[in-house]
């Protein structure tokens, strides 16, 4: 018995363990995204709009919910570049909107190709609809970008922290600089709202059924793996036994 438990392969059982708790892990992550996601559609199916007015509403506050807004854009611009929509290259509009409770944040406009434009908008008070999103990604980042205190630019990724500092710079007081309210996200204009442009909003791209059929797979294998170990072992060392 003692030669047994030797050649026991317990080098071999701790990697096996190790990948099997990994795809687990990755089963219950795609049950998780799945749930995530049947969430989204029941939130947006329900056509619930939120009116957040401080910056705890907006921090309760989840991706895709919708949000009505009213207050006024500061017509400062960030053309984010390498935007590909219908095969032509373009750019997305973020424009600085000031809501009526102090929040700055930044409204994705829409998709365009020509830059010669004007994109100021009259400074009144109005009301928007839009989708409220995380801060946009970015792709790939080709070597340094400076963020410039001007009411327009062109950039290929937008930094947060350059963004809000800018934004801090142009838009808050002296006075009141140390609370003034920069939401870390920004709203994506309903397709219905004016001083817009193109705008074709992608839902979740992977469906609720394809993250569970996902994790069918990886729980499946781990069925599988757990079947070739006993096998393995039973063949390889129960005679030897």
């Amino acid at each position: 018995m003692a030669s047994a438990m030797k050649k026991f392969p317990w080098v071999f059982s701790f990697f096996w363990l190790i990948i099997l708790l990994v795809m687990i892990s990755a089963g219950f992550w795609q049950l998780s995204r799945a749930e995530e996601k049947n969430q989204i559609n029941n939130r947006m199916a329900a056509g619930e709009v939120n009116k957040p007015s401080s910056t705890q509403d907006w921090q309760q506050l989840k991706a895709f919910d919708q949000v009505e807004l009213t207050g006024q854009y500061l017509n400062t611009h960030f053309l984010l570049d390498n935007q590909i929509i219908d095969g032509q290259v373009g750019f997305f509009v973020f424009t600085v909107f000031e809501t009526v409770d102090d929040v700055l944040l930044l409204v994705n406009r829409g998709w365009s190709s020509d830059d010669q434009q004007n994109f100021d908008i009259q400074a009144d008070n109005q009301l928007i609809t839009a989708l409220l999103a995380d801060w946009p990604r970015p792709g790939i980042q080709l070597g340094e970008q400076t963020i410039d205190n001007k009411p327009i630019q062109h950039l290929t990724y937008l930094e947060q922290q350059p963004t809000t500092a800018l934004l801090k710079q142009r838009h808050c007081n002296m006075s009141t600089s140390e609370t003034c309210a920069i939401l870390p996200r920004v709203v994506k204009l309903d397709a219905h709202m004016d001083n817009g442009f193109k705008r074709i909003w992608q839902l979740p791209r992977m469906t609720v059924e394809k993250h569970r059929a996902y994790a069918t797979q990886w729980f499946s294998m781990s069925v599988v793996l757990c079947v070739i170990f006993v096998i393995f072992v039973r063949k390889t060392y129960a005679n030897k036994n």
